[in-house]
């Protein structure tokens, strides 16, 4: 079963280069979750090849990153804090949370850099039975046995802080938003990566116990492979939810009023009672139709990036892309650079209908133009159906009568 292990860090070394590639970077935090993903799944890397691999050069080379353990719980604590106050920024004080990993990197450097025959003899050891890496003086800042009790020490200390966090926002956040899906969707999986930390941390105080007590790698592997192996499988599940679920991305709704991070926002990132299309406007009228669904409800992207969406679809509107007859969600997000999950939640939660719908109703309108012109006597109602990017009659009569309530010939024969 712990050949298991390797594939399970290999998918956390991949996930977080997807997260920083498609997430855009509209929200900082998810950043962090890269990292936190990123050291962690470094870490179990080290931990197999320290236990199972049977190449000493796998030993040697994964025993060189040992330092990034100390990134690990950072990481978890500044993405958790700046997925609840939609800030990123670090402020002086928090470069302390860097001290453990700057110290011991220091001290790791002569080893960094020793030969690779030194690094072979360790390896050697670490793959012995009787194993003593306090011999080797690895680190000539932090002893062997000390780094061993740092690491319990921090990641119980950001295992406590993150509970910490959440009881205060909870206690904080205003009830106005409990009722927003997003909110309920990160406030259950702030609350599970937090869980799945702690279940770790358990895990891995349980292996380190075993590891002073037991000087026989045998005899340590024996007791602790199942702690290690649950671990592993509990932190995969956590990579696993966040490719189920990528609203994860978005992180919480921006304009949560008191919360115990922020007390106030600005009413002009509020954008969703905004009017993108001015009223007195004839020419833009279509596209006034199209965007005046949106939902009262706090939003998810700032305030700049959705009117980054609204102006791309405007651009659609106006282009009359909508009546290519294989136009689809894809090429709005390939051609402006935009996110496809991200343009799906836009017509789903702000546009309040699906892209389907949205499409339809253009194409519908578009086609009730062409009656109202009388282009019914030149062309049949299959040729106008076309025409408005309809592939199928069918479809056309179907998306026609959703949104008018009645059939083209109906509506030819009330217009005559």
């Amino acid at each position: 079963m712990h050949q298991l292990i390797p594939y399970i860090s290999l998918s956390g070394l991949f996930l977080p280069l997807l997260i920083l590639f498609y997430n855009r970077g509209f929200k900082s935090a998810n950043r962090y979750l890269a990292g936190f993903l990123f050291f962690s799944s470094l870490y179990l890397l080290e931990s197999f090849t320290f236990f199972y691999a049977e190449s000493k050069s796998w030993v040697a080379f994964f025993t060189n990153t040992h330092t990034f353990y100390y990134l690990i719980g950072p990481f978890a604590f500044f993405y958790v804090r700046s997925m609840l106050r939609d800030n990123s920024r670090i402020s002086k004080v928090d470069w302390l949370h860097f001290l453990p990993f700057v110290t011991a990197f220091i001290g790791f450097i002569p080893y960094l850099c020793s030969a690779w025959s030194y690094k072979l003899l360790v390896a050697d050891n670490i793959q012995s039975d009787n194993w003593d890496m306090e011999q080797f003086h690895l680190n000539f800042i932090i002893p062997h046995k000390v780094d061993q009790a740092l690491n319990v020490l921090q990641i119980y200390f950001y295992s406590i802080a993150l509970w910490i966090l959440l009881s205060k926002y909870k206690r904080n956040s205003n009830s106005r938003i409990y009722q927003v899906p997003q909110f309920k969707l990160i406030r259950n999986w702030l609350f599970i990566f937090t869980l799945i930390i702690t279940i770790i941390t358990i895990n891995f105080t349980v292996a380190m116990a075993n590891m002073w007590l037991y000087d026989n790698k045998y005899i340590f592997l024996e007791k602790a492979s199942g702690a290690l192996l649950f671990a592993s499988i509990v932190y995969v599940g956590m990579n696993m939810i966040v490719m189920i679920f990528p609203h994860i991305m978005y992180g919480l709704p921006l304009d949560i009023k008191d919360s115990f991070f922020t007390k106030e926002l600005d009413e002009s990132d509020d954008i969703l009672n905004k009017s993108l299309v001015n009223d007195s406007n004839e020419e833009n009228s279509t596209a006034e139709v199209t965007l005046n669904n949106k939902k009262d409800s706090p939003l998810l992207f700032s305030s700049d990036y959705i009117e980054k969406i609204e102006l791309a679809i405007l651009e659609v509107i106006s282009n009359e892309d909508y009546l290519l007859p294989d136009f689809k969600l894809i090429n709005i997000a390939d051609k402006f650079a935009l996110a496809a999950h991200h343009l799906t939640y836009y017509f789903n939660a702000i546009l309040n209908q699906s892209f389907s719908d949205w499409k339809n109703k253009l194409r519908v309108e578009y086609a009730i133009t062409l009656l109202n012109q009388g282009h019914s006597s030149s062309i049949t109602l299959e040729a106008i159906s076309l025409k408005s990017g309809f592939t199928a009659q069918n479809t056309f009569i179907r998306a026609f009568k959703l949104h008018t309530g009645q059939t083209p010939s109906e509506y030819l024969k009330k217009i005559a």
